[in-house]
């Protein structure tokens, strides 16, 4: 056996059997980070459907659609490997996540989880800001003039 079909059939064997095509399960779209009030809306918009969450990773916002190839069959090997799109070929098998989930900065499933992240980090600014008052407000001030 060739040690190209040696790598093919590990390859083979670690998506059917370990992670069960866990890369074929989903598509992920970068979006920009949330900035004014249509933005979040949009966000919010996503996470009402059903499969759909919303994370940052290497402050990069992203949507996940959970959604299982059309071509991955129930050995979970692809039907159309010799014909998969680019994307599919250049995937790396040794970056697969598989045991691991991606880490994830923050990760929301539900409006209602994205809104309480929200909430929170309005508060966070808002004490934040407090403090920069407070500090500005105690520091002496220069004399003019001397």
């Amino acid at each position: 056996m060739k040690s190209s079909e040696t790598a093919d059939a590990s390859i083979t064997h670690r998506c059917q059997h370990e992670c069960k095509g866990r890369c074929c399960r989903y598509i992920t779209i970068q979006i920009p980070a949330p900035r004014d009030k249509i933005d979040i809306e949009e966000i919010r918009w996503f996470l009402a459907h059903r499969d759909i969450s919303v994370y940052v990773a290497s402050r990069r916002w992203n949507v996940e659609v959970r959604n299982r190839c059309k071509y991955l069959n129930r050995r979970n090997l692809c039907d159309i490997y010799e014909k998969r799109p680019d994307i599919c070929s250049l995937y790396d098998v040794e970056s697969c996540e598989y045991p691991r989930r991606a880490k994830h900065t923050v990760r929301f499933d539900t409006m209602e989880e994205f809104d309480a992240w929200r909430a929170r980090k309005r508060r966070r600014e808002q004490l934040r800001r407090k403090r920069r008052a407070g500090k500005s407000k105690a520091a002496p001030k220069a004399r003019a003039g001397r």
